[in-house]
């Protein structure tokens, strides 16, 4: 799986930039975790957010696998790439979290016995099979993290988005979430101001600086740079 951004500008509303002029190429081939750097303000989770089409590119491109994110290639970019919010309470909608892990599949128009199939496999895979009949309302933080995460991996994703993913977690709940991440056969973007995690993660990171690439390459490597992290707010 490929994700490259090429000269890509983003602006909030009022016409702000977020993201000004970034050019990158992610691939799962090189590695399957980058971790996506940044004080809050920098521009990462518009970044994210643009990869799906959540938020229009005002100049520049996004090529998942080589097609370029447009209105008319939605569907299939969607169909690739995962997105886990910043709060799990955006993402959790149905009554219980096994039909929260189905609405995806449904939606996919497959036949009963493979939603079926799917929403199994995804709850085992987050360790929350025990969980498919609760009600999302009665979840703690780290268990509404991990219904998200299930419910995106039942559609099956290529590339899975993660935005601050540890916001609502303890450290042991980082440390099982970082373990479970590691295990998924997908390419992983996360973008975050954790350091710890992201270090325990993603052996490759970029660092945004309002809007901008500050620098980008080895996570541990650059986690050392204390003057950097201070200058892009991560220290």
């Amino acid at each position: 799986m490929r994700i490259e951004l090429c000269e890509l500008v983003l602006e909030r509303p009022g016409g702000i930039r977020a993201v000004d002029g970034i050019s990158y190429l992610f691939d799962s081939e090189r590695c399957d975790a980058v971790a996506i750097l940044g004080a809050n303000g920098a521009g990462k989770s518009t970044l994210l957010e643009s990869i799906p089409g959540l938020v229009p590119i005002r100049s520049g491109a996004i090529r998942v696998d080589g097609m370029n994110v447009e209105k008319r290639n939605l569907s299939v970019v969607r169909s690739k790439v995962g997105m886990i919010f910043q709060n799990s309470d955006d993402q959790l909608f149905s009554n219980t979290v096994g039909e929260d892990v189905a609405f995806g599949p449904r939606n996919l128009k497959l036949p009963a016995d493979e939603v079926a199939k799917r929403v199994q496999e995804a709850l085992a895979s987050m360790e929350i099979a025990h969980l498919a009949e609760r009600d999302v309302a009665h979840l703690s933080g780290g268990e509404k993290r991990r219904a998200a995460l299930a419910g995106v991996l039942a559609m099956k994703p290529e590339a899975i988005l993660l935005d601050e993913p540890t916001s609502m977690l303890d450290p042991r709940g980082c440390r099982e979430l970082a373990e479970r991440l590691a295990a998924l056969p997908a390419l992983k973007l996360i973008a975050t101001h954790d350091l710890e995690f992201a270090g325990r993660l993603c052996p490759e990171c970029l660092i945004l600086l309002e809007g901008r690439i500050a620098a980008a390459g080895e996570t541990g490597e650059l986690l050392k740079q204390r003057e950097l992290l201070l200058r892009c707010g991560l220290a």
